[in-house]
């Protein structure tokens, strides 16, 4: 039996898209077996056990492996609340797994697989140390031109014009053997270090910039599509769901989190989600939150004051016409 070899990294803040993801990888591989590597610091027994009913589930012939991470491996790393130590592990995989395995799929926990990906996770290198998708937003985070950012996006920029494609970090079909010749962990650290003023996007930053050249692209719009992007383009809940195999919830505003901003492909979570012990339980925690939460309120008002200040300018415009002869 062929076996697709993936591998997430997370701590107990996002236990629930873990299992959400885990869940519809084991969905969507009735006969393929799935062999899921978990790297963690902190998941006591009982949440591993909760992330193995995620894939084991009425699924016998998937197995799931936690791998402990000393923590302190990356002491001096910069983390925050949008962006876990966690993030960093990834990095590991080639020295953690390189000697036994050929390749592995790396996954961010904010996604979900949407359709048998065996075909894909078998993808011809054809020398390559990576295949991954393009960034979505990229181009639209440079044209932004935001004051903080900008040393980071002018040093990407010009990477940009001498060829590199900016690729997303969350979906990674590491080439393991390859990889471990070559980079270490402690390689990358000593990388990123040498360039942490351009960081802003911690891994991914670091991932192109080193491996820039050296990354076979797949189609962005099957896999790791961006959700929101793709409503922004005018993509439906019934497209996305017929043609994407797997689907990236990024940005701050998650399907399961409280935002007051949504749109129909998140459908596509939440249809994951009903097969969850806790899908009941975070339906009301959603449903209560939105009731109480100021958010839509907020925007309103922002809304209006905007409104009240281009009437203003309209109104100034309109004497000064009124004053030309």
């Amino acid at each position: 039996m062929n076996t697709i070899n993936i591998a997430i990294a997370l701590n107990q803040n996002v236990l629930y898209p873990a299992y959400v993801l885990l869940r519809s990888l084991a969905i969507n591989h009735p006969r393929t077996k799935v062999c899921v590597y978990v790297l963690h610091s902190s998941l006591g027994k009982q949440e591993c056990a909760f992330l193995q009913d995620a894939l084991l589930r009425g699924m016998d012939h998937h197995d799931i492996v936690f791998i402990s991470i000393d923590a302190s491996l990356v002491s001096g790393l910069p983390h925050n609340r949008l962006w876990s130590q966690e993030m960093y592990y990834r990095l590991m995989l080639a020295e953690l797994l390189g000697s036994r395995l050929e390749r592995i799929l790396y996954l961010d926990v904010d996604m979900v697989v949407n359709k048998d990906i065996t075909d894909f996770y078998y993808t011809d290198f054809e020398g390559h140390l990576l295949a991954a998708a393009k960034d979505m937003e990229f181009a639209t985070i440079l044209a932004m031109d935001e004051p903080g950012s900008r040393a980071r996006n002018a040093f990407f920029q010009k990477l940009a014009q001498e060829g590199m494609t900016y690729f997303c970090s969350g979906l990674l079909l590491m080439n393991l053997p390859k990889l471990r010749e070559a980079y270490s962990f402690e390689t990358y650290r000593q990388v990123f270090l040498s360039i942490s003023d351009y960081i802003i996007l911690p891994d991914q930053d670091l991932l192109n910039y080193v491996h820039r050249g050296q990354v076979k692209f797949v189609d962005e719009f099957q896999f790791g599509l961006f959700a929101q992007t793709a409503h922004q383009m005018g993509m439906s809940y019934e497209n996305v769901s017929k043609t994407v195999s797997i689907l990236h919830f990024t940005g701050q505003a998650k399907p399961w989190t409280t935002n007051l901003i949504r749109y129909d492909i998140e459908k596509i979570w939440w249809e994951y989600a009903k097969d969850a012990p806790f899908y009941g339980k975070l339906l009301e925690t959603l449903f209560y939150q939105s009731m109480e939460s100021c958010l839509a309120e907020q925007k309103i008002d922002a809304l209006l004051e905007e409104n009240q200040h281009l009437r203003a300018m309209l109104d100034q415009c309109r004497v000064l016409l009124q004053k030309l002869p």
